[in-house]
């Protein structure tokens, strides 16, 4: 089946709230999930990451299967999740990188049963983040009270490593336990070339028109 990947526009943000609401999620402390943990999205905040941000989606049959949205450098140092970074345990030398353009890795959700369209749109958005100028790529898993796998192979994939560590306390679900995760565009793409389905991302068209 033909995978298409695009921009997102406006008239996509039911469609990323209705993958959000069908992604499997079971609060305990024993439950892995590789679906996602989004928290906190509505439908007005997925228009506004639309308008604001890097925004792709893959679709099959002109059916949305799955989603990425990056924050670009000025929509990251507005957010919630910057001003929270020096709650962190960080592993780098965080005054470093501060001096860079920098993205973050907001929310990346498919459907089950979409793995090679994940690993497409994965890089794909990933490599119009940093060709737009941004030098590294933050992201963060979730360890408590699940653990989300969800964006680890893509991590691994591009050479990223653990940056650092952060509690955090969110409404209905309580305690949060997450990994930061960071990828630099200096070695991204020498890495992508590595990947066994480097050939199948490469041929996927991208429409960001």
């Amino acid at each position: 089946m033909k995978t298409k990947l695009r921009k997102a526009t406006p008239a996509d943000a039911k469609a990323f709230l209705y993958i959000k609401d069908h992604l499997p999620l079971a609060i305990n402390g024993t439950n892995t999930t590789t679906g996602g943990f989004l928290l906190g999205t509505d439908e007005a905040t997925y228009l506004d990451y639309i308008n604001t941000s890097y925004c792709l989606v893959a679709e099959e049959d002109n059916k949305v299967i799955g989603f990425g949205i990056i924050f670009p450098d000025g929509k990251l140092r507005e957010s919630d999740v910057w001003v929270r970074r020096h709650s962190a345990s960080w592993h780098i030398d965080l005054a470093q990188y501060e001096q860079q353009q920098l993205c973050y890795f907001e929310q990346f959700a498919f459907l089950t049963g979409h793995k090679r369209a994940a690993v497409a749109l994965a890089y794909h958005i990933t490599s119009w983040a940093f060709a737009m100028g941004h030098e590294t790529l933050f992201a963060t898993t979730v360890n408590e009270p699940v653990r989300n796998l969800a964006a680890i192979p893509f991590v691994n994939a591009a050479n990223g490593i653990k940056a650092g560590n952060i509690d955090e306390t969110y409404p209905i679900i309580g305690h949060i336990n997450s990994d930061i995760h960071m990828v630099e565009a200096s070695n991204f793409y020498e890495q992508a070339k590595a990947h066994p389905l480097y050939s199948f991302v490469e041929s996927q068209t991208i429409d960001l028109s």
